[in-house]
C-alpha cells in the first residue's frame, strides 16, 4: 500500500497539522477582571504622537496657503511638527523616558530643516538648517542642557577637597 517514502510523507503531514491545528482546540483563559484590560493603553497615552501630528497637521495647513504649492506645505509640515514635538517635550519632562534625547534631536532636526529651507528657498538651507538643528540639539543635551553645563561649572569647594583626600 504505502511505501517507505509515502509513509513518511503522511506522518511527516500528519505531525504538521498536528501541530498546526493544536492550538486552535486549545481552552480559553480563565476570566480575571484584574488582567483583563492589561496591555491596553488609554489614549491619554499617546498625548506626543497627538501633538506632533497636530503640529504638523496646522504646519502644512499653514504652508499649504502660502504660496509655492507642495515645497510650502512640506516646509510649514516640518516647521509645525518639529515646533509642536519640542514644544511638548520641553513641557513635558517625563515623556520619552528611554528616547528623550533622540526625540529632542529628531524633532529639533525636522525644525531647523523647515526653518532653513523657508529662509532660503534652496535645498542647501534645508541640509543646513538640519545639521544645525540637529547637531545643535546632540551638542546641547550631551552636555546635560541647562542643569548640566550650570553643575559642571559650579561645584562646590566640598566636592574638590572630598575628591584629594581619597
Amino acid at each position: 500500500m504505502l511505501g517507505g517514502r509515502k509513509l513518511v510523507g503522511v506522518v511527516l503531514s500528519m505531525a504538521l497539522l498536528l501541530a498546526v491545528a493544536a492550538p486552535a482546540f486549545a481552552g480559553d483563559r480563565n476570566m480575571d477582571p484584574q488582567r483583563d484590560l492589561r496591555g491596553v493603553r488609554h489614549i491619554s497615552a499617546h498625548r506626543y504622537l497627538f501633538a506632533t501630528a497636530g503640529g504638523a497637521a496646522i504646519g502644512a495647513g499653514l504652508g499649504t496657503l502660502l504660496p509655492g504649492g507642495g515645497k510650502s506645505t512640506m516646509k510649514g509640515l516640518l516647521i509645525g511638527a518639529g515646533g509642536a514635538s519640542t514644544m511638548y517635550l520641553v513641557s513635558h519632562p517625563s515623556t520619552a523616558p528611554g528616547w528623550r534625547d533622540w526625540a529632542f534631536i529628531g524633532s529639533n532636526t525636522a525644525l531647523g530643516t523647515g526653518i532653513g529651507w523657508t529662509l532660503c528657498n534652496c535645498n542647501d538651507g534645508a541640509i543646513a538648517g538640519a545639521l544645525i538643528g540637529g547637531g545643535g540639539t546632540a551638542f546641547w543635551r550631551s552636555f546635560g542642557g541647562r542643569r548640566g553645563i550650570t553643575s559642571a561649572a559650579n561645584q562646590t569647594k566640598d566636592t574638590i577637597q572630598n575628591d584629594v583626600q581619597h
